[in-house]
């Protein structure tokens, strides 16, 4: 079985400080992210789920970042699937998350803090380079707000 998802690394910056945030399920800090919907294109799908999942529709989109993931995991009923993620990069607009019913919690972590707990590293690996990519770019002011500034 195979699904493609999307998602987003999104980050926030308090004075000089970044966080990023991190949704929790079963345990484990993951992005806000779900499946792509028939007849939606990857930034729309990633644009839906950061809504649904965190209730944030005030993102600045860092244009270039766009990373995919190919990882395996195993359903309840033990079906294994194949995934494809396709992760972009984001800036949240503000701070306040409401978490949908798919997940126990959240937090806004620092990279350190971040690295230090996420488990799969292939999520680590991605978000060191999110970080390198944020400091190349959004000190220029450059992206695109979506909702309401």
């Amino acid at each position: 079985m195979k699904e493609k998802s999307a998602g987003f690394i999104v980050f926030t910056k308090e004075n000089s400080e970044v966080k990023y945030l991190f949704l929790k399920v079963g345990g484990r800090l993951d992005f806000p992210k779900g499946n792509i919907e028939e007849a939606e294109d990857e930034l729309a799908a990633a644009l839906r789920e950061l809504k649904e999942e965190s209730g944030i529709d005030k993102i600045r989109v860092i244009p270039g970042f766009r990373k995919v993931l190919n990882y395996y995991y195993r359903r309840d009923n033990g079906t294994l699937v194949s995934k494809t993620l396709i992760l972009f990069l984001g800036e949240a607009l503000e701070k306040n998350v409401s978490i949908s019913w798919e997940h126990e919690g959240f937090e806004w972590l620092s990279l350190d803090e971040a690295i230090i707990r996420i488990k799969y590293p292939g999520y680590k690996e991605v978000l060191k380079e999110a970080e390198e990519f944020r400091v190349r770019k959004t000190e220029g002011g450059l992206g695109k707000w979506f909702g309401e500034a």
